[in-house]
């Protein structure tokens, strides 16, 4: 079988490298938590994995998206359910995945020209960071 080589616009937001705290992107590196649609500008998310809401992602859509993917490596930490229950009551799939899965998802979808964003959530805020140490600490 012969395979002829795929030409991607500049533009596309593909994930060059990542680790479990950092993705890069057109050769700029983001280790804070970002909305990273296909193409176009890449967002500073202002939300952690314990705080994003159903209607923040809704809010967070770009015009067609009809998939969203959530990458955190920590997503048992929230219910998922009502994200979930909300986002197919108008018709978006959501997945939630660690930062691996989430970068090569992400990479495949922006090659298929698919509508979607994705949310990479890296940091906790240090509120939630500090709960968690002392409800450890103290239990």
């Amino acid at each position: 079988m012969k395979f002829s080589e795929q030409i991607l616009e500049n533009n596309l937001n593909i994930i060059k490298s990542y680790s479990s705290d950092h993705i890069f992107i057109q050769d700029k590196k983001y280790n804070y938590n970002v909305i990273v649609p296909p193409e176009n500008s890449i967002i500073k998310c202002n939300k952690n994995i314990k705080s994003i809401t159903q209607d923040f992602i809704l809010k967070n859509l770009t015009n067609n998206a009809n998939f969203v993917i959530l990458a955190s490596n920590n997503t048992e930490c929230i219910d998922k359910t009502p994200i979930i229950s909300k986002l197919n009551e108008t018709n978006i799939g959501i997945e939630f995945m660690t930062i691996s899965s989430g970068c090569s998802s992400h990479n495949i979808l922006v090659a298929e020209k698919r509508d979607f964003i994705s949310f990479f959530l890296f940091n906790w805020s240090m509120g939630y960071i500090f709960q968690d140490l002392l409800f450890y600490h103290f239990f």
